[in-house]
């Protein structure tokens, strides 16, 4: 541990997680680094989760609780930073857990690199704990306009021919809870905007002057079946319209180098086949319609007509050129057939 520690604030939003949160929370409580506050904030679990974080709290006094009424990701983590004591926070999802040495790490690199936050990379697993993807990052070192133009500007998405993203999610991130407070840096709802994790990294990182990526994947992000993006939304589309358009208008406001609107255009393409995906169950006639009416839609087809698709691999090429040439009857029969 260093010889200098300091308070590390963990936010966990609960919701109806109760087969995982045992794991995550006592993969918190076994961290190396012991001087820690460990926040559970309950967003009205049906299933008694909140119950669990209850017994949590009683058994391990750095465990505190606080539940509330149920209002999505983004205000749950509110009511956390709003509680949260520490120096430093990290967010950590309530089906997710860390390696031990998971928050040391985090610190350690902190005070080396003497930066305002630090990126890591992470570790997919499936519902039965098997590891099948990791992100891993090469160490490097970023400040001023490089916290934005080389950091962020890499959250929004990868370039065209390649897979160079950062992610853009806070989970697993360490954070200077002087800058959150002082810039009242709080998240959107998802309900309004999705990806609101992008929206407040980029509001945090505009506002510090060094970054420190580091080497080491000690989170491991749950990737489950049930997962709501798999379910169908009605709104999900125009939720994915919205977003490009925020993000567009971001990168206009904020001066980001030219790659980040084709960052940000690839990554709407990945939001656009997940809203695809989601028709597979629907009945077929609705599966058409709703495919029909993103084919469509004017948004889409302007950013399809800017895109340079021959840079990308064959399968994309194919969905793309579907798309562009809004070739409804073949989208429907891959789409139901699970090939796209």
């Amino acid at each position: 541990m260093p010889q200098t520690a300091e308070l590390i604030s963990v936010i966990v939003p609960v919701y109806n997680v109760k087969d995982y949160l045992v794991q995550c929370v006592k993969s918190i409580i076994n961290q190396t680094y012991k001087d820690i506050e460990i926040l559970l904030i309950d967003d009205g679990s049906t299933d008694g989760s909140g119950k669990i974080c209850d017994s949590l709290s009683n058994k391990f006094p750095i465990v505190k609780v606080i539940h509330k009424k149920n209002e999505g990701l983004g205000l749950t983590r509110n009511v956390g930073i709003l509680n949260a004591k520490g120096k430093y926070v990290t967010f950590i999802d309530s089906d997710d857990y860390i390696a031990p040495s998971f928050i040391e790490n985090l610190v350690l690199g902190l005070k080396k690199y003497n930066v305002d936050s630090i990126i890591s990379g992470f570790k997919r697993i499936d519902s039965n704990n098997n590891i099948f993807y990791k992100e891993e990052y090469k160490m490097q070192v970023y400040e001023d306009d490089d916290v934005m133009d080389k950091v962020f500007t890499k959250m929004l998405g990868s370039l065209p021919e390649k897979h160079d993203s950062l992610k853009m999610s806070v989970w697993g991130n360490l954070y200077s809870m002087e800058i959150i407070k002082r810039y009242n840096l709080y998240f959107v709802s998802e309900r309004k905007i999705i990806s609101e994790d992008i929206i407040w990294n980029n509001d945090y990182f505009k506002k510090i002057r060094r970054v420190a990526i580091l080497p080491f994947c000690d989170y491991y992000y749950r990737s489950n079946d049930n997962s709501l993006s798999l379910k169908y939304n009605p709104k999900r589309f125009q939720q994915v319209i919205y977003l490009y358009l925020i993000l567009k208008q971001i990168i206009e406001e904020d001066h980001l180098p030219q790659n980040a609107l084709l960052r940000t255009q690839k990554q709407f393409f990945v939001n656009i086949r997940s809203c695809i995906s989601q028709l597979q169950n629907l009945f077929l006639k609705k599966h058409y319609q709703e495919l029909l009416t993103i084919i469509n839609d004017d948004t889409l087809q302007e950013v399809l007509s800017q895109y340079p698709i021959e840079r990308l691999n064959t399968k994309q090429k194919i969905f793309l050129f579907l798309l562009k040439n809004r070739d409804a009857k073949l989208l429907f029969i891959l789409n139901k057939s699970k090939l796209i």
